[in-house]
């Protein structure tokens, strides 16, 4: 079966989902994409050599407000942590174009380790529990698809719900950042910070700089190698 009917199966099973928990699906707000998350609109390479898995992509009343888009206004940016993405792939190499207006030739896919919608608001607690349900039914099958080369896991909980997947031990995220990659048969793990506000007070932008430079380094390696 071609990637892109297995990946279109996965999308209309997401879309038909009642996720548990509090979680909202998107196809059940006027805002459903034909993706397997919203944040897949920016990049969605099925060939993706790079997998980025975030935490969870937004909160409803966000989403609605935002009509389910990455980012609202044109070659603009209303969320730092979009922007510095964009500034951290450039670092490897890679212009990921404006969410609005993607580079779709990038070999990248983009999606999150919760993908359903949470309650609350955009800064509200994250659940542990939302984990396992979109980890076993949507994340596990999409990596069976795409089969990255490299995993960058945004933040503890993406970095945690890939060590279910993989069978690698989760620590203190900083030492699982320092210590990267983490290798496995399959692919390379590469914790990194949020590159928004609270994981820039975590990790300041120039020692994240720093850690995507050692991603480049060990990709330059490896295509060399």
């Amino acid at each position: 079966m071609e990637k892109q009917t297995e990946y279109q199966q996965l999308v209309q099973k997401r879309k038909g989902h009642d996720f548990k928990n509090g979680l909202t699906n998107p196809s059940q707000t006027a805002f459903d994409i034909d993706e397997i998350d919203p944040w897949a609109q920016w990049q969605h390479n099925l060939d993706a050599k790079i997998l980025v898995v975030g935490q969870e992509f937004c909160d409803v009343e966000t989403y609605e407000r935002t009509e389910g888009k990455v980012e609202r206004f044109p070659d603009k940016y209303e969320y730092p942590s979009n922007k510095n993405l964009k500034a951290y792939f450039d670092l490897l190499g890679y212009d990921l174009g404006h969410p609005l207006s993607p580079k779709k030739s990038n070999p990248i896919f983009f999606t999150n380790a919760v993908m359903g919608l949470k309650p609350g608001s955009m800064s509200g607690n994250f659940d542990a529990k939302w984990l396992e349900e979109s980890r076993e039914l949507f994340l596990k099958p999409l990596i069976d698809i795409i089969q990255p080369k490299i995993i960058i896991p945004i933040g503890s909980m993406a970095t945690k719900t890939l060590g279910v997947i993989y069978g690698f031990k989760v620590s203190d995220h900083k030492s699982m950042v320092d210590n990267a990659p983490i290798k496995t048969p399959q692919t390379l793990v590469f914790p990194v910070f949020h590159t928004g506000g609270l994981g820039l007070r975590n990790r300041p932008k120039e020692l994240q700089m720093g850690d995507w430079m050692r991603i480049k380094d060990i990709m330059n390696w490896k295509s060399s190698s």
